[in-house]
C-alpha cells in the first residue's frame, strides 16, 4: 500500500465517524508514521507548535472506533493493508430510506444465492414478450457474494415494485458497493427491456456518455423496428444529462 491510498482510506474512515475529512495536521502525522517517523520529527516537518501526539492518540482513538480494532501508531500500516484487502468490513450497517445505501458486515463464506424473488407465471409470460436489450460489457465479473439478501430484497422492491428512479450506494471503498450492485443487475436486468452499465471511472466525458447511450437505444430501436416503420425521431432529444 502506498502513501496515497493509505491517506485515502483513513481519510473517508475519519469522515465516515465525524463528516470531516482529515485536517492538515492529522495528515501530516499519518504521512509521518507511514515514513517512520517520530511526533518530534513530524512535529519539525510540519512546523506547528502545538502537541502532535495529543493530535495523533485523538486521529488513532477514531481510526480505532471506525475499524473496531485498536490503531495506533506502530499498526497504521498493517491496519490500513488489512481494510484494503477485506471486500467486506465490521462496520454496522446502515440503511437510509431516501435512498443513500451503506451496505456492510461481519466477512463470511458466501452461501449460495438463490433470487429471492422469483418469477411468477404471470410474470415470466410479460417479460417473454419482450425483446430486452442489455449492454453489460464494462460490468465486472461477480467475485464472492456475501450474504446481503435483505439489502437485495430492499432495493429490488425500490426499483421494481416502487419505481425508483435514482439509487445512490455510497460508503468507503472496499465494503462490496460494486459486488452488491453487480448482484442486483444479474437478480433483476430480465425485468426491463433496456438494461447498460456504464463505468464513469472510464474517463468518459459528457459527450462521449451521451454519445454511448444514444448508440445503445438507437442500435436496439432497429433491432425491433421494421424496415418500412416511420423513421423514429432523434433519440438525444429524449435524454436529458
Amino acid at each position: 500500500m502506498n502513501l496515497k491510498e493509505a491517506l485515502k482510506l483513513a481519510d473517508e474512515i475519519v469522515f465516515s465517524k465525524t463528516g470531516q475529512h482529515l485536517d492538515d495536521l492529522q495528515e501530516a502525522v499519518l504521512r509521518g508514521t507511514i515514513q517512520r517517523e517520530t511526533y518530534k520529527q513530524i512535529a519539525k516537518d510540519f512546523d506547528c507548535s502545538e502537541s502532535v501526539r495529543n493530535a495523533g492518540a485523538e486521529l488513532w482513538r477514531i481510526l480505532s472506533e471506525g475499524l473496531g480494532e485498536d490503531v495506533s501508531k506502530s499498526n497504521f500500516r498493517s491496519a490500513m493493508e488489512r481494510l484494503q484487502n477485506s471486500n467486506v468490513l465490521n462496520f454496522a450497517q446502515e440503511v437510509v430510506v431516501s435512498g443513500s445505501f451503506n451496505v456492510c458486515g461481519e466477512s463470511r463464506h458466501p452461501p449460495d444465492i438463490p433470487n429471492s424473488h422469483p418469477p411468477n407465471e404471470e410474470t415470466s409470460n410479460s417479460i417473454k414478450t419482450k425483446t430486452s436489450h442489455q449492454d453489460l460489457s464494462e460490468m465486472p465479473e461477480l467475485s464472492a457474494f456475501y450474504d446481503r439478501i435483505p439489502e437485495l430484497d430492499t432495493l429490488t422492491t425500490w426499483i421494481v415494485q416502487q419505481r425508483c428512479r435514482l439509487i445512490a450506494l455510497t460508503g468507503i471503498s472496499g465494503i462490496g458497493k460494486t459486488t452488491l450492485a453487480v448482484q442486483l443487475v444479474q437478480q433483476i436486468k430480465d425485468e426491463f427491456e433496456y438494461v447498460i452499465w456504464c463505468n464513469l471511472d472510464e474517463s468518459h466525458t459528457l459527450d462521449e456518455f451521451q454519445h454511448k447511450l444514444i448508440q445503445f437505444f438507437s442500435e436496439s430501436e432497429k433491432q425491433d423496428s421494421p424496415a418500412t416503420k416511420q423513421k423514429p425521431l432523434p433519440i438525444y432529444k429524449n435524454i436529458a444529462i
